[in-house]
């Protein structure tokens, strides 16, 4: 209201006081993912209904309300793949199937139904809502402070790990910025030691390879081989 105010067509104040508060932070950023060891355990208590439904959100990401929304004209088993147009971004987006994700399609296949284009079905009618069944797997899991949207921080942690580039990655999980994407990528130490055993294998095979490259009696980049001299 006080841009509003301030605007050239009204001119009613000369300074928003509103814009020389700091605004707080709210420090609601998540950085929890699911390992693979709970994801095996998740697979060994969710209902079926529920673990087609994990399969696709921890490998691919897509938000819960995408996935309950998802209907059969948008689902391509052929070419393996799936069109999200219900997005929070409001962009229509193409999300391809894992192995395991065609999996889970072709299980929900057999379920379809001709009273409802809708894909995910509980008792016959369209679901509403899986944190209910979600929160009784996680129980049973012995998994404590895991949320059913915490997956699609796994996914997009795992693309990561697997190597995709981040425009693609964006591209699959439904994330218009980097800036967000990179939000809810986690780094963990794991990630950290991996890294470093990267470094270690590259700089390894740099020092042999210029070493093997080197005239005969010539140390590498000219140095001289006699340390002592």
């Amino acid at each position: 209201m006080f841009n509003v105010a301030r605007s050239a067509r009204f001119k009613l104040i000369q300074d928003n006081p509103a814009s020389h508060v700091e605004k707080p932070d709210p420090k609601n950023e998540r950085d929890r993912v699911a390992s693979a060891e709970e994801w095996a355990k998740l697979n060994a208590t969710a209902a079926p209904h529920l673990l087609r439904f994990l399969a696709i959100a921890y490998a691919l990401g897509p938000r819960r309300g995408e996935l309950l929304n998802l209907e059969w004209l948008d689902v391509d088993m052929r070419r393996k793949e799936f069109t999200l147009r219900k997005t929070k971004n409001g962009e229509t987006g193409v999300v391809p199937m894992t192995q395991e994700v065609h999996a889970a399609f072709s299980e929900l296949w057999k379920e379809r139904r001709l009273d409802t284009n809708r894909v995910f079905l509980y008792k016959g009618k369209p679901w509403k809502n899986p944190r209910t069944a979600f929160a009784a797997a996680c129980r049973g899991a012995g998994i404590t402070g895991l949320r059913l949207h915490d997956l699609r921080h796994t996914a997009s942690t795992n693309l990561r790990r697997a190597g995709v580039d981040t425009m693609t990655a964006m591209k699959i999980v439904g994330h218009k910025s980097e800036q967000m994407h990179r939000r809810y990528n986690t780094i963990q130490p794991e990630d950290l030691h991996e890294a470093a055993a990267k470094l270690q294998k590259y700089t390894a095979n740099t020092v042999l390879t210029l070493a093997s490259s080197a005239p005969s009696g010539q140390s590498v980049s000219g140095c001289n081989s006699n340390v002592g001299a």
